[in-house]
């Protein structure tokens, strides 16, 4: 029993044992273990601190980067932006200065057009303003016919040239043509006037026995012409319903007429300037005739359409059209007429006495008052049948009724009558000039 409480309190002792070094090495590996986990914590510790503190001194030198970089970014941004806002102000400036002067041009532009609208009225005006004094020119001379003949004194009326009104009837009546086609009312009114003037007048010549071997049909065709015209210029819609009726009868009125007017100008302009004998100036005559009447034949037969006909130097007549071809023969009627006064006027001074400065003046008056209409316009043909009418038939006769010592034409008279024809030109020249660069035209 002894034995065996021994054994078992070895084995107790042994079990002890071996528990308290079990223990011991489980308590010396468990503070083993915490040691190595404290290392451990410590380490990592410090690793995340030093990596913290590197991750933090990165994010500073990033930072510090940043901010360098913002920095040199404000300050390109602030040196582009002020020369953005240097530029921008400029060409904002520049584009202003732009609108400024394009809205200032347009502004100029309307008050150009404006100023060039008032002048063609006026220019309009002018030329209504010129039938007085037109008026004026033959009316006396109607009245004093008028009264002669009343009198009993026809015999009186036997100096009146009527082959000379029935030239400025011709050229009334072209010119009448010529104005209607381009639809120039004044100059229609003035034209109209003057035909119905010169047709009273030559009426009073025919009447009293004063136009030569002329018979009653003739002189009836020449009115019922003339009238037609008249009335023609004015009432053309109201004559012919038919617009194709209308269309060839005015037709061959206008071709009648030029035919007459193309004829008869050579002849009158050729006798009365260069004195020519009447063989040469019929020759003159017979050529015209066979020119304009190979014009109407090629606008019946339209020869001038086809590429086998050649007319040379007569291809751009054949194009003109009758109202032109019309307009520019009784402007060179009434152009180059009064050449034969001056020319008659120098030859033989003592004719001067039979002219009338009143006249002579008043026509110069219509005619200048007509060139400012004609001129504003640009139409060449009536442009120069006005100046030429002014400068050659008025102007230029009072020059021989100042040089060869009329006695209503001193020097002053012709100076200052001078000073204003001549200033009026310029000036309508001149202003209609400035009034069309200011509406830029």
């Amino acid at each position: 029993e002894r034995e065996a409480r021994e054994r078992e309190r070895e084995t107790m002792m042994g079990a002890f044992s071996a528990s308290s070094s079990l223990s011991l090495s489980l308590s010396l590996s468990s503070s083993r273990d915490v040691k190595h986990r404290r290392g451990c914590n410590v380490a990592v510790v410090k690793r995340n601190f030093g990596e913290r503190r590197r991750d933090q001194k990165q994010i500073l030198i990033c930072n510090n980067g940043r901010r360098r970089l913002e920095r040199r970014r404000l300050k390109t941004t602030t040196v582009y932006a002020k020369v953005t806002t240097s530029s921008s102000s400029s060409s904002s400036s520049s584009e202003n200065v732009k609108r400024g002067e394009t809205t200032q041009s347009l502004n100029n532009a309307k008050r150009g057009k404006i100023l060039l609208e008032k002048w063609s009225q006026k220019t309009q005006s002018f030329a209504e303003l010129a039938t007085v004094p037109l008026l004026a020119v033959t009316l006396p001379q109607i009245l004093l016919n008028q009264q002669n003949i009343v009198q009993g004194n026809s015999h009186l009326l036997a100096g009146i040239s009527y082959e000379g009104y029935a030239c400025g009837c011709l050229g009334n009546l072209l010119l009448l043509s010529y104005f209607s086609a381009i639809d120039e009312p004044a100059g229609r009114n003035i034209q109209a006037i003057g035909v119905v003037n010169t047709v009273f007048l030559l009426s009073q010549l025919f009447f009293t026995g004063n136009c030569g071997d002329l018979n009653l049909a003739t002189y009836g065709a020449c009115v019922s012409v003339a009238l037609f015209g008249v009335f023609s210029a004015y009432f053309k819609k109201q004559m012919f319903s038919d617009p194709t009726e209308r269309e060839n009868a005015y037709a061959l009125y206008e071709r009648a007429l030029g035919v007459v007017g193309y004829t008869f100008v050579p002849y009158i302009l050729s006798h009365a300037l260069f004195k020519t004998s009447t063989e040469v100036s019929q020759m003159l005559a017979l050529g015209a005739f066979a020119i304009i009447s190979l014009r109407c034949a090629n606008d019946y037969f339209g020869w001038s359409e086809k590429k086998n006909v050649n007319f040379f130097a007569l291809e751009q007549f054949m194009k003109v059209k009758w109202q032109t071809l019309m307009g520019w023969t009784a402007t060179l009627l009434f152009s180059l007429l009064p050449i034969a006064q001056i020319s008659t006027s120098t030859t033989d001074p003592s004719n001067i006495a039979s002219l009338s400065l009143v006249a002579v003046v008043l026509g110069g008056a219509g005619n200048a008052l007509m060139f400012a209409r004609a001129w504003h316009i640009r139409d060449w043909c009536w442009s120069l049948g006005s100046f030429g009418g002014s400068a050659v038939g008025s102007w230029g006769v009072l020059l021989t009724m100042f040089n060869y010592g009329h006695k209503q034409v001193s020097w002053g008279v012709f100076a200052a009558l001078s000073a204003l024809y001549w200033g009026w030109v310029a000036f309508v020249m001149w202003y209609d000039d400035q009034c069309k660069k200011k509406a830029n035209i």
